[in-house]
């Protein structure tokens, strides 16, 4: 009988869980269907175990805090998805209950105590039938035993956990529906089942997981990054400006200082430009991740569309994943040889030109916001509204001048406001939006060109820099760029080869 367990253990545990996670992966995935029905809740948990791994690797073991500071660390800087984020505060209340000589009963019960602490006040809207539901009975469980053998206690946890499990799909409807239990909560059951195989040495009883899960369509991203927070204020004040912006919110810290401690945010939204800029209003979002959770499907509730022109290229695809149907603009006029040719010329341009364009693409919607980015002309803009007048749309034109303001106004388009309200406050966005180019025939290296560029626009303010790399500016070094300004700024760089600038830059 052992009454604590130490380094090794802790590491073999998380090693045994990385190889339960690994072989029934697929089955947990299947079970995947609250909140969203993306498949990937095993995934997540094994990216995330891995992650906690591969730091404890670099830590010292013989020291049992610093091995569990690391796979706290670890976890949270790994954390996938909402469950893996789960994870990681599991991890992170390890690490604030463990002591300097290894880990007893008494530090068991605390951590899953500070476990289900932790994890309530991560998630803006705790759910019933879910893995906060799993944890809560293993951590009651842990209260109530009185014995001091950490071998029978995973025992008590791996059971409660278990019988828990059992009981979510009568919690959730959506898991009764489907006929399982809870993906997250099945893979906390795996990890503790791994927790009890490594302190006893006895296989873990095999968890019932039922799989018969239904695809279900969402139009929701899931967006993810790191960011360091000063204290609980700043904390809580990130959480009320994201709480409007979406589902599933999760902010979660590692186990360090208040100076030192970093947040994962974990949020779906149908909004990601938005979750990201509040979060500078905080601080540097660092290692961000945008997911599509599932296809969006047009529906009839859809009754607002935005319309960006941009140029045919790699741009479509950023102004589509922002939201935005892409459009480009008229092309320049082409000569013609025969009065055949202009006739099949002439037919071609109404094709192609800007204003037909809009037209198809606003067809059948209540609401049109446009953004010309600076690619229509005054006229071109007075026949689509004209057009639009006549086809029943309510028309907003957002004053966007270049491609970098258009989506500095994409980023904070609500689709909750009112369509005048909506459009204001995109128009705020682009007109706070300072630009510049930097041109084909420009007479020094790029990289100092740029740098220069954006540091003159710096000197005004900004937070955010966001480059548009036309053909030519393919091998401009970022990372370069970056270090060589004045003040630490976040740099993102699109592919915007169809632009006819060199470089197209925005600060917000």
């Amino acid at each position: 009988m052992s009454l604590q367990i130490g380094s090794a253990a802790i590491v073999g545990w998380v090693a045994r869980g990385i190889d339960a996670l690994q072989s029934r992966r697929d089955e947990i995935n299947s079970l995947n269907v609250f909140p969203v029905p993306d498949s990937d809740t095993g995934s997540n948990m094994l990216a995330t175990l891995s992650s906690a791994y591969e730091e404890a690797q670099k830590a010292d073991a013989s020291d049992v805090r610093a091995v569990t500071a690391a796979l706290a660390a670890g976890a949270v800087r790994g954390a996938r998805g909402n469950s893996g984020t789960v994870l990681s505060q599991v991890f992170r209340a390890v690490a604030e209950a463990a002591s300097g000589s290894g880990i007893g009963v008494e530090s068991v019960q605390h951590s899953l105590k500070l476990a289900v602490q932790h994890v309530s006040q991560a998630i803006a809207n705790p759910v019933e039938g879910t893995i906060l539901t799993v944890l809560r009975h293993a951590a009651i469980a842990a209260e109530e035993f009185e014995g001091d053998s950490i071998e029978e206690l995973a025992d008590t946890i791996a059971d409660a956990a278990r019988d828990a499990l059992a009981k979510t799909p009568s919690q959730l409807p959506a898991l009764q529906q489907a006929g399982v239990v809870d993906a997250g909560g099945a893979g906390l059951v795996i990890l503790l089942d791994a927790l009890a195989d490594e302190v006893s040495g006895r296989a873990a009883a095999p968890v019932d997981l039922h799989v018969d899960a239904p695809h279900v369509a969402t139009v929701e991203m899931e967006v993810m990054y790191l960011i360091s927070l000063a204290d609980t204020q700043a904390v809580e004040a990130l959480r009320e400006r994201l709480n409007p912006l979406g589902n599933s919110l999760i902010i979660a810290g590692d186990a360090g200082n208040a100076e030192t401690a970093q947040y994962m945010v974990h949020i779906h939204t149908v909004e990601p430009g938005a979750v990201i800029e509040a979060a500078l209003d905080f601080g540097r979002p660092e290692r961000i991740r945008i997911e599509v959770l599932d296809e969006p499907e047009t529906t009839p509730d859809s009754t607002r569309i935005l319309i960006a022109v941009v140029p045919d290229g790699p741009l479509n695809d950023l102004i589509t994943s922002s939201g935005a149907i892409a459009i480009s603009p008229t092309p320049a006029p082409t000569p013609t040889s025969t009065p055949t040719d202009r006739a099949a010329i002439a037919d071609q341009e109404f094709a192609d030109n800007v204003v037909t364009k809009a037209l198809t693409a606003m067809r059948g919607a209540d609401e049109v916001i446009l953004l010309p980015n600076g690619l229509v002309s005054d006229q071109e803009l007075a026949d689509i509204e004209f057009a639009a007048a006549a086809a029943n749309p309510t028309l907003a034109v957002v004053s966007t001048d270049s491609i970098p303001a258009g989506l500095a106004a994409l980023a904070v388009h609500s689709a909750e406001l009112p369509l005048a309200v909506a459009a204001y406050a995109m128009g705020e966005a682009a007109n706070g939006t300072r630009t510049a180019v930097v041109a084909a025939d420009v007479d020094k290296p790029l990289t100092d060109a740029l740098t220069e560029t954006i540091s003159d626009l710096l000197a005004g303010g900004g937070e955010l820099v966001t480059l548009l790399l036309g053909r030519g500016a393919e091998g401009v070094d970022i990372a370069q760029v970056r270090a060589r300004l004045d003040k630490p700024v976040e740099v993102v760089a699109y592919d915007a080869t169809g632009i006819d600038e060199l470089v197209q830059v925005g600060i917000e």
